[in-house]
């Protein structure tokens, strides 16, 4: 009678970045889209009864926004996050993943992946191919987290985030978070959208490309994998950057108000460098590109939230 496989498999890489900021990299959910290419957003979902975390992960794979729920525990003494998925598909039996961050001198550590599978009974054909796919996948997310960590030790100055805020009066939050969800009408809905192409997908999440038109003149696309967590949050990232930016990811936070609500919105931009003139000109440094950035997506992010404002103002005042 055959027996379930087994198997433990570690990679390990240097990083030249202090421990300390690498867990906060690893551990702190908001930063896994710019640290990992493809991930949309991550969410705490609460415990589950033995008091592990409930973490909803949304991600991209080809043309579609992939969606599953990780068991969590972060150990800040031991710097070691590990994750657990809730549900197991088959021939797998179990499955977990561990980062290990261990200090290697005053700016450098060892960041090891540790990753464990079982294969029930008779698969022993699944585990070439698992192999293959874990080591793929180690070797990906290693060379992600080493990258991200070490551009921002080294050029601090690359991160940019936009915060913006409008209020609402007058419209409840869940009217709020469906007017700026609904993408598909944003085209009747929105003065400078001129097309919108949105691929459900299973669950709250989809793909929105969106033609729309500059106000210097012609028209830009752009692509973004959404995630809706109604009625109080959207999130979405940019698969389509230009050459200033190599990691674009946005939330909208909505909130009820005693008027009304109010739409808080976080964007989190890695600056590409080597881009840098060829969008602002030779000689453009990098505090001219974090005010350019600045200064278009916060004037782009609030057209919509200005625009969202006027509907529900058009609504109020038509009843």
């Amino acid at each position: 009678m055959s027996t379930a496989e087994v198997v433990n498999v570690e990679h390990r890489a240097r990083v030249r970045a202090d421990a300390e900021s690498v867990f906060r990299l690893l551990s702190d959910l908001d930063d896994w889209p710019r640290v990992f290419p493809p991930f949309v957003h991550l969410e705490s979902l609460g415990t589950d009864a033995r008091g592990r975390e409930r973490v909803g992960m949304w991600s991209t794979s080809g043309e579609r926004v992939e969606h599953w729920v990780a068991l969590r525990t972060v150990d800040a003494d031991g710097l070691r996050v590990g994750f657990v998925p809730e549900r197991i598909e088959a021939p797998l039996t179990s499955m977990s993943r561990a980062w290990v961050v261990e200090p290697d001198g005053d700016a450098a550590c060892v960041v090891r992946l540790e990753q464990a599978f079982t294969v029930a009974p008779g698969h022993a054909d699944a585990l070439p191919p698992l192999r293959r796919t874990v080591e793929e996948i180690a070797s990906a997310e290693l060379s992600a987290v080493q990258t991200a960590a070490e551009l921002e030790a080294a050029f601090p100055e690359l991160l940019v985030v936009v915060e913006d805020e409008v209020a609402v009066p007058g419209a409840p939050a869940e009217d709020v978070y469906a007017f700026l969800f609904d993408a598909a009408r944003w085209p009747q809905r929105l003065d400078h959208v001129e097309r919108a192409t949105v691929r459900e997908e299973d669950g709250p999440a989809h793909l929105l490309e969106l033609v729309t038109r500059e106000q210097r003149g012609g028209t830009m696309t752009t692509k973004a994998a959404r995630v809706g967590l109604g009625p109080h949050k959207i999130a979405y990232k940019q698969l389509l950057l230009p050459p200033l930016g190599s990691s674009h990811h946005v939330q909208w936070r909505i909130a009820d108000t005693p008027g009304g609500t109010t739409v808080s919105s976080r964007q989190t931009v890695v600056l590409n460098e080597s881009g840098v003139a060829a969008v602002l000109g030779d000689g453009a440094g990098l505090g001219e590109a974090r005010a350019f950035v600045r200064n278009e997506l916060s004037a782009k992010v609030l057209l919509v939230l200005d625009q969202a404002r006027h509907h529900f103002d058009h609504v109020e005042s038509s009843r």
